[in-house]
């Protein structure tokens, strides 16, 4: 972290301090750091007299950033600039700040802590099925926008997944964003950039090999049920010691076979969520479902006019009531189902 930190602070420094930003407030009290990693520095800055956070990352070929992309379950976009320094292009990039924290670190926190603040929880899990499948069909919302747009993000992953007031999720981070609408055009294959700093897929490996569009958006459903594994598992999916040994195509498939087992012996987890999750994370992509098929799932849509009507009970500020609310519905829910069982069972038809 301190090296990337060492790399970046003099680039953003420098384009701070130069000419032509006069947007952002040089004013260095007005500036802290949200982030900072292998590809990129996040700052929090004073943008036309609003808070915001600026991103700092290297150029990137073939990458399509767009500030014109708009979407209720997309962090905005507000100016992309570039710059240079010792002889590479950099882009800095205006974004609406979140608020609240990441799906990463919320994840973390509901694991961590008596949420509930419960003595005895009669719960079966803190981050259960309809918590779960609420915050999928915000992000799903948010693909909609990019598959409409013929975009692909490729590096979606619970970090790049922000928490708004009113608990509204959206997607973030635009840095390595992909426009399929020329290749689409043209009935062109192309192949998967090794930029990415996301989820890798099997076919990441076959370096000879290309995909047609609707394979390349795929690299964003696997990277979505990699994401809702790490949520509702506690740990990493395609996890590895990094120092015993490198990865490949089989080696990646081998480690997913694990992650797949390891999804379907947990006896508390939704069976229809468990076999979404499966479905996205296939080896080949061919068998990775269209995101059609996504935004029609059984299980992203059973029984959500029930969950619905919660997410417009409570007021703006009220993320965690809200989020209480959905662990506890599935514990609810399952008790009024026992009971309209137990109804049926004693009730008696008379001639």
């Amino acid at each position: 972290m301190k090296d990337y930190k060492k790399k970046y602070e003099p680039i953003f420094n420098s384009f701070i301090k130069s000419d032509k930003n006069k947007d952002i407030d040089s004013n260095p009290s007005t500036m802290r750091d949200i982030g900072c990693g292998e590809n990129a520095l996040v700052k929090e800055v004073r943008y036309k007299k609003k808070y915001c956070a600026a991103k700092l990352t290297e150029k990137l070929p073939g990458i399509a950033y767009s500030k014109n992309l708009r979407g209720p379950n997309l962090l905005k976009t507000h100016q992309i600039l570039e710059t240079k320094y010792d002889g590479n292009y950099y882009n800095i990039i205006i974004m609406e700040k979140a608020l609240l924290r990441d799906l990463g670190k919320l994840a973390i926190y509901l694991q961590e802590n008596n949420f509930l603040k419960l003595i005895n929880n009669p719960f079966f899990e803190i981050i259960g099925n309809n918590l779960v499948k609420y915050i999928t069909k915000e992000i799903v919302k948010g693909l909609e926008t990019l598959d409409r747009n013929e975009l692909v993000h490729y590096d979606l992953k619970l970090e790049n997944i922000l928490i708004e007031s009113g608990f509204k999720i959206k997607i973030s981070d635009f840095s390595f964003l992909i426009n399929l609408k020329e290749y689409k055009k043209n009935n062109e294959k192309l192949k998967i950039p090794k930029e990415t700093r996301g989820y890798m897929t099997p076919e990441y490996f076959r370096d000879d090999e290309r995909y047609d569009a609707e394979s390349i958006k795929k690299q964003d459903y696997f990277a979505l049920g990699a994401s809702l594994f790490l949520l509702i598992m506690g740990g990493q999916m395609l996890k590895y010691k990094k120092s015993d040994e490198q990865l490949s195509e089989d080696r990646i498939i081998d480690l997913l076979q694990r992650d797949i087992a390891h999804l379907e012996s947990n006896a508390l987890l939704d069976n229809d969520m468990v076999e979404f999750i499966k479905d996205l994370i296939q080896y080949i992509p061919d068998e990775r479902p269209s995101f059609e098929f996504i935004y029609r799932n059984k299980w992203l849509n059973k029984d959500f006019n029930y969950i619905l009507p919660l997410t417009h009970t409570f007021l703006k500020e009220e993320e965690d009531k809200l989020i209480k609310e959905l662990v506890k519905s599935d514990f609810i829910m399952e008790k009024q189902k026992s009971i309209e069982n137990e109804l049926r069972r004693n009730f008696e038809f008379v001639e």
